[in-house]
């Protein structure tokens, strides 16, 4: 595992779920997940912690007298056993602490006498990390996989209540949805645009607007007819719904001009959403090859851009695009 840089870590991205109004998110089941977990590992303290602008702030914390850390808690710049979690996103576990020299400067351990840790990464929609579900001991432990494995799925709940987050503010209905294709039209969209920037705005999470045209898409219409058109704008809006997440927005903007709409960490995540669209459309077996332009925008957070701005930027990105292959 990677060691943490120094003890001078910058804030996580996203702002405190604590600090929000979510009525989405049942709270009392996630006490009575982490009281169960308490119970079931006999440990004295378990929690869901949040990565966020504070560091890792406890959002549940076990109800009993041994539990050292209540929510709104917080540590940012020292050595606790969350960070390695958060930035390997992978499970940790430490049976004793004592036997590694790592753990010396982490206050869990010297002040608190947590010898042993048991944590797992909790995801948001998009694949990048929440934070933890972890179990902490005074205790040496050795925990058989069987509860290792319960954990895991009581983490799982937890990653499902968080997408169930995002798809409250994408309900599909009639109105917004494009009879040919079955995904979100025009209206769907801009609609559900609103709701997912408030909400990423809320989180302090970064959007990115991505604009798709298909190449010669006249031209296949008018040589093999209007059924192998409609068979490629299917294919190609089954295949963007396939590659894209259950949090990301994707709809047809008219035409052969597509929309997604996607939850990102970084521009990276363009490049690698266009390979594995490529990867996919490449085993599309049609008359016509499917191919496209695309550009995109991205939308910070606290960004004022309306969407025929952001359209315009991508528009423009996927101009040069379509020039580029001239």
């Amino acid at each position: 595992m990677s060691e943490l840089p120094g003890k001078t870590l910058p804030p996580y991205p996203y702002a405190s779920i604590l600090n929000l109004e979510i009525e989405e998110i049942d709270w009392h089941r996630w006490q009575r997940l982490v009281n169960t977990v308490a119970d079931m590992f006999n440990a004295p303290a378990t929690f869901i912690n949040q990565a966020n602008l504070k560091g890792i702030e406890v959002i549940i914390a076990s109800q009993k007298p041994e539990t050292h850390y209540q929510p709104g808690s917080s540590s940012l710049d020292t050595n606790i056993y969350c960070h390695h979690v958060v930035k390997n996103s992978s499970e940790l576990y430490v049976r004793n602490a004592g036997q590694d020299q790592k753990w010396n400067d982490n206050p869990e351990y010297t002040e608190d006498n947590y010898v042993s840790y048991l944590g797992l990464p909790i995801s948001w929609p998009d694949g990048s990390v929440f934070g933890t579900l972890c179990v902490l001991d005074t205790k040496v432990t050795n925990y058989p996989q069987t509860y290792i494995n319960a954990l895991a799925v009581i983490k799982e709940v937890i990653d499902s209540d968080l997408r169930h987050l995002y798809k409250e503010n994408q309900l599909l209905t009639l109105s917004y949805t494009d009879p040919l294709t079955q995904i979100f039209n025009r209206r769907g969209f801009t609609d559900l645009l609103r709701s997912t920037q408030e909400l990423a705005q809320r989180l302090n999470r970064k959007l990115i607007l991505l604009y798709f045209d298909l190449d010669e898409f006249k031209h296949a219409n008018d040589t093999f007819g209007h059924d192998a058109g409609d068979i490629m704008l299917k294919t190609f809006a089954k295949t963007l719904k396939k590659n894209s997440r259950s949090c990301d927005l994707v709809a047809r903007w008219g035409g052969d001009e597509f929309i997604v709409l996607i939850h990102a960490e970084s521009e990276s995540c363009v490049n690698l959403f266009t390979e594995r669209l490529n990867t996919l459309l490449a085993r599309q077996q049609l008359e016509h090859d499917i191919k496209y332009s695309f550009g995109y925008a991205v939308i910070k957070p606290g960004d004022k851009a309306e969407l025929d701005e952001l359209l315009k930027h991508a528009d423009d990105y996927m101009y040069q695009n379509k020039l580029s292959k001239k």
